[in-house]
Formats: C-alpha cells, sequence, structure tokens
C-alpha cells in the first residue's frame, strides 16, 4: 500500500515533529488536536523546525513555504477520513489512546493504518479497542524526531505482517 495522505493526532512537541518529518518527505499532513489552536501552534513549531534549517542554509525560504503547504491543522478528527496513515501522538495514557482508536476507527477507511506513537504502552491493547488490530501498530519516533532518522516498528499481537511492510516500505 503507498501512503499519499497522513494525519497526526496530538499537535504537542512530538506530533509536531512527525508533521514535520512527514512534510519533508513530501507527503500532505493534517495535523489535528482537541482545539484548533493548539492544532495551529503544532503548526507554527513545524514553520519553526524548518525556519531553523532556513537559517543554517540547509533550506531555502521558498522550500520552506513549499513544504508548509503540505501541514494542516484541524480540530476536527473527521479530517482524517481520507488519511492512509494516522499516527497518534497523545498522552501516555491507555484509556486516552484506545478512546481515540476506537473514533479513528469509525472515521478512517477500512484500509487505514493507525499508529501509535507510545513507547511504552502495548499496542495489542490499544488495537484491541478497535475492529481492526491486524492495521494497528507502534511507530516510535525519537526526540528530535526530525533529527533522528529512527522510529521504532511495534506489530501488535493482530498486526498484520503487511502493515508492518507497508510502514516500513
Amino acid at each position: 500500500m503507498y501512503i499519499y495522505k497522513v494525519g497526526v493526532v496530538g499537535a504537542g512537541t512530538m506530533g509536531a515533529q512527525i508533521a514535520e518529518v512527514v512534510s519533508f518527505a513530501g507527503l500532505p499532513v493534517v495535523l489535528a488536536d482537541r482545539e484548533e489552536a493548539l492544532a495551529r501552534r503544532g503548526v507554527e513549531s513545524v514553520r519553526a523546525i524548518y525556519q531553523a534549517r532556513v537559517a543554517k542554509g540547509k533550506m531555502t525560504p521558498e522550500q520552506l513555504e513549499e513544504k508548509m503547504l503540505l501541514v494542516t491543522a484541524s480540530s476536527n478528527l473527521e479530517r482524517l477520513h481520507d488519511a492512509d496513515l494516522v499516527i497518534e501522538a497523545v498522552s501516555e495514557d491507555l484509556l486516552l489512546k484506545q478512546r481515540l482508536f476506537q473514533a479513528l476507527n469509525r472515521i478512517s477507511s477500512r484500509s487505514t493504518i493507525l499508529a501509535s506513537n507510545t513507547s511504552a504502552l502495548s499496542i495489542s491493547a490499544i488495537g484491541s479497542a478497535t475492529k481492526r488490530p491486524d492495521k494497528v501498530i507502534g511507530l516510535h519516533f525519537f526526540n528530535p524526531a526530525y533529527a533522528m532518522p529512527l522510529v521504532e516498528v511495534i506489530p501488535g499481537l493482530g498486526t498484520d505482517p503487511q502493515t508492518v511492510d507497508d510502514v516500513v516500505g
């Protein structure tokens, strides 16, 4: 499966960094949070990462603006309905993540991969809140995500091997 659009839920430090990594790779990304102001602040954090690259001469101002066109803020999870991959980067609270994955399960298509940035919680437990544990996986980005070219891929007990291949490939 090719990934054409990504959603990131949670526009804090890690969510914004993940959104930057996705847009830097050339993919459109919707950065969602429970409040529009939080989502917009996350987008501004993405801009700040790019601005630092411009200041170091690693990117032109035009390239910054081109990349920023790929990043959209939203307080509405429904905007993620057509994402091929949704990466959750909310607080490390199993119940919160399970509720979010239940909502994402309803909103997104059956083919959408649902990923968690958790480093401590069970992917199987998170996936159990959905009707598609085969499409649930852990994608743990290291901090700062834009400088650490390392992502830990964590399948749950029910994760389909094709899901692993899709996020690695």
